[in-house]
């Protein structure tokens, strides 16, 4: 008997064991994923802030402002 609940005690660690891993494991991918997105998301602010000029606005007209967004967006994309 006792090596029944020594045999089903061994498998219940090692099963909770493969869990608790896969879970670590899924936990630093998204970790992963998250850093990746950020470091994308602050390159496209960099990139589009260069592009819009944003120091100079007050000295273009209305028609200048826009052509400059129609040309930020061609060159670095929309993606939605």
């Amino acid at each position: 008997m006792n090596k029944v609940k020594i045999g089903i005690f061994t498998i219940s660690i090692i099963i909770l064991s493969f869990v608790g891993i896969k879970k670590l494991i899924y936990i630093n991918q998204a970790k992963d994923l998250k850093n990746k997105e950020e470091s994308i998301l602050n390159e496209s602010i960099r990139a589009l802030n260069e592009c819009f000029d944003l120091e100079n606005k007050n000295k273009r007209t209305l028609n200048k402002s826009i052509e400059l967004i129609e040309y930020c967006l061609e060159e670095f994309g929309f993606n939605n």
